[in-house]
């Protein structure tokens, strides 16, 4: 199940938040989640989105309206997470303070085995680095060697695993590649900049995080758990979350 919260902006609030902001609503999340009957170990979020630009590493919204995306498999959850970020009047995200005014509830596409995303928070196919001696740190994996395919690859199914497919299952989720959008990576070459960004997770370990869209060719059930769960690494502290190139519009919305 996948939600849309709308907020609104407080009049008076500075409306900055740090670039890599991933960690303060996960942070936000942890509180509100540690207070409900039910968890879920697959739950996700998206990074804020509005009309913003970016200041000395800071976000700052320009907009009153200001949009946060949850999903998790269990629509209880989801239900009560929900209705416990309603009940607070005011959330606060650094420097942006916000009040919750409306969600939207996002009906789930058709599953099919070849499906185009765009990334809505960074994706991360590895584990934590650690620098060398010298303090470097091993350079990022290109989205275009098959590595990269690979690492999402073991991340989703091991995910899968302990989520409860069977062995079953799992023996019919071979297919898998992840093809990057060509034009975007050609204007990244062109433009001679990194594929990665570094980011911090929840232990603020070092971490590569990759915001690129991509065609996956894949199981439509892996499309699916990929939809409502993220796909990659550190997917219950905001990575991973896509959306669909084109998608549907929100079926409903209701107002607090």
């Amino acid at each position: 199940m996948r939600i849309k919260i709308s907020f609104l902006k407080v009049h008076g609030s500075s409306g900055t938040v740090p670039l890599h902001h991933q960690k303060i609503i996960s942070a936000f999340l942890e509180e509100v989640i540690r207070e409900m009957s039910v968890s879920s170990d697959n739950y996700s979020f998206s990074s804020l989105k509005g009309t913003s630009k970016v200041q000395t590493g800071q976000i700052r919204f320009l907009s009153s309206k200001v949009s946060l995306v949850l999903s998790a498999p269990e629509a209880d959850f989801i239900d009560e997470l929900v209705k416990k970020i309603f009940d607070r009047r005011l959330v606060s995200f650094a420097k942006l303070t916000l009040v919750p005014k409306s969600f939207e509830v996002i009906p789930d596409p058709e599953f099919n085995t070849q499906m185009k995303y765009v990334c809505i928070s960074p994706m991360v196919p590895q584990e934590a680095f650690l620098a060398d001696e010298s303090g470097n740190l091993p350079e990022p994996l290109d989205p275009r060697a098959q590595e990269y395919s690979d690492m999402f690859y073991d991340a989703i199914l091991d995910r899968m695993e302990k989520a409860g497919f069977t062995e079953d299952q799992i023996s019919k989720f071979a297919e898998f590649e992840i093809i990057p959008d060509p034009t975007y990576i050609q204007k990244i070459a062109d433009t001679h900049k990194k594929f990665a960004r570094i980011y911090k997770n929840n232990l603020n370990q070092t971490i590569y995080g990759y915001l690129l869209p991509f065609t996956l060719h894949a199981h439509p059930q892996v499309q699916k758990f990929i939809w409502e769960c993220g796909i990659g690494l550190y997917t219950t502290q905001g990575y991973g979350m896509v959306d669909i190139v084109g998608g549907s519009a929100p079926e409903t919305e209701s107002d607090n």
